[in-house]
C-alpha cells in the first residue's frame, strides 16, 4: 500500500538512516521534503506540485534556516503530513566513563537531540493544521530507556530520554486536535553513529518505518515504537 499524495519532511538525511528513509519514502508514492545540513550540489529547490522530491539545507540548531523553510513551504499552501525528526548525533565515544566526559558533550546532545527537535517541531506545526492523518515521529533509541538502564553513553541517552519526555507530554496535548506523536527506535543500525558492528543495514530500517509511518494512527499516539511500529520492545 502507498501513501499516495501524503507530504512527509525528514530532517537529517544527508547519510544514514535519513538517506534510507529519504528513498524509501519515495519509492512508495510520498512527497518528501529533504532536509540536510549539507545539499549535495549546494543549491535549494523551490517546491513544486511536479517535484517528489524537495531538498533544503537545514541545521536544526538554526532558527533561521528553519524560518526560511517555513516560510518557503507556507507560501506554497504546502500541507505536512508527517515529521520525522531524525537527526541528531551522538558526542561521546561510546561507553567512556563518566569521568572522562566533557561536559561540553552534553550541552551538545541536548542541544541537537532534544532543542533541536523542539525547535524543528514547534515551527512547523502549523503546517499540519490541514492534514487528515498528521503523524510526529522522534527518532530515539534504546539508550533513552530509564527503566532498563545499561551501559555508559550519559549525554546520548541522557538527550534521548529529554526527546521521550517531550514525545509523551506532546501526545497529550495533541491528541485532541488528531494529530500523533510517537517515539521510534530504528535499531542498532550500521551507520556513522551505530558503527560497523550493527546488525541492521540502513536500507532495510528505512523500509520498515515507511511501512510503519504509513499505516500509523491515533491509537497509537504517545507509544514508544520499534521499527515495525510494535510496542513493547523499548521501555520508556
Amino acid at each position: 500500500m502507498t501513501a499516495g499524495l501524503e507530504t512527509v519532511l525528514i530532517t537529517g538525511t544527508n547519510r544514514g538512516i535519513g538517506a534510507a528513509m529519504e528513498k524509501a519514502f519515495l519509492s512508495n508514492g510520498w512527497q518528501v521534503i529533504s532536509c540536510m545540513r549539507t545539499l549535495p550540489d549546494q543549491t535549494q529547490q523551490p517546491p513544486s506540485p511536479q517535484t517528489s522530491l524537495i531538498r533544503l539545507e537545514l541545521d536544526i540548531t538554526n532558527q533561521s534556516q528553519l524560518d526560511n523553510i517555513f516560510q518557503l513551504l507556507e507560501k506554497k499552501n504546502l500541507t505536512l503530513d508527517v515529521l520525522i525528526n531524525n537527526a541528531g548525533i551522538f558526542p561521546e565515544p561510546t561507553d567512556m566513563s563518566f569521568k572522562q566526559l566533557d561536559l561540553e558533550w552534553f550541552e551538545k546532545a541536548m542541544e541537537v537531540n532534544f532543542q533541536g527537535t523542539i525547535r524543528v517541531t514547534q515551527k512547523l506545526l502549523p503546517l499540519m493544521a490541514n492534514s487528515n492523518n498528521p503523524r510526529i515521529i522522534n527518532l530515539s533509541s534504546g539508550a533513552s530507556s530509564i527503566t532498563q538502564r545499561s551501559g555508559r553513553r550519559y549525554c546520548y541517552g541522557a538527550s534521548k530520554a529529554a526527546l521521550n519526555h517531550f514525545t509523551r507530554g506532546l501526545a497529550v496535548e495533541l491528541k485532541p486536535e488528531g494529530i500523533t506523536v510517537v517515539a521510534l527506535s530504528p535499531g542498532w543500525v550500521k551507520t556513522d553513529m551505530g558503527g560497523e558492528e550493527a546488525d541492521l543495514e540502513p536500507e532495510d530500517v528505512g523500509i520498515s518505518i515507511e511501512k510503519t509511518v504509513e499505516s500509523l494512527r491515533i491509537e497509537k499516539t504517545g507509544e514508544f515504537l520499534d521499527r515495525y511500529g510494535n510496542t513493547g520492545t523499548y521501555a520508556w
